[in-house]
C-alpha cells in the first residue's frame, strides 16, 4: 500500500511541478533547471514515500519527471498555440536521467572478511 501511495505522491509532485514550470518561458536555462529540480523532487517522493529502491520505482520516477517537464513545455507554449521549445526535450531527458540515477538500486557493499592468523 505504501508503494502505491508513493507513486501517487510522485505523480502529484510531477503535476504540481509541471503547472509551476509551465508558467515560465521555456527558453534559456529554464527547461534544464526544471528537469534537474523535477527529477530530484519526483524521485525523492517515490523513494522516500515507499521506502523502496530498484529499477521499477526508478523507471516510474523517470517517466513521471520527464512527462512533467514535457507537459510544462506544452503549457508554456500556450497549449500548442506558440511553437514548442526544443529545450523542453533536453529538460525532459535530464529529468528522467536524474530520477533514474536517484532511485536506482544501491550497490551492496561487501565487508572484507577478517583474516585470522593460523595457530
Amino acid at each position: 500500500m505504501s508503494r502505491i501511495l508513493s507513486v501517487l505522491a510522485g505523480a502529484a509532485v510531477a503535476v504540481f511541478g509541471a503547472l509551476v514550470a509551465g508558467e515560465y518561458d521555456y527558453g534559456g536555462i529554464v527547461p534544464p533547471f526544471a528537469g534537474l529540480a523535477l527529477g530530484l523532487l519526483v524521485s525523492e517522493a517515490v523513494v522516500l514515500g515507499g521506502q523502496w529502491r530498484g529499477w521499477a520505482p526508478a523507471t516510474v520516477a523517470a517517466a513521471l519527471a520527464g512527462a512533467a517537464v514535457l507537459w510544462g513545455g506544452w503549457i508554456a507554449s500556450g497549449q500548442g498555440v506558440a511553437p514548442y521549445s526544443p529545450l523542453a526535450w533536453v529538460g525532459a531527458a535530464l529529468a528522467a536521467a536524474v530520477a533514474l540515477v536517484r532511485a536506482r538500486p544501491r550497490p551492496t557493499r561487501r565487508r572484507p572478511t577478517p583474516t585470522h592468523p593460523k595457530q
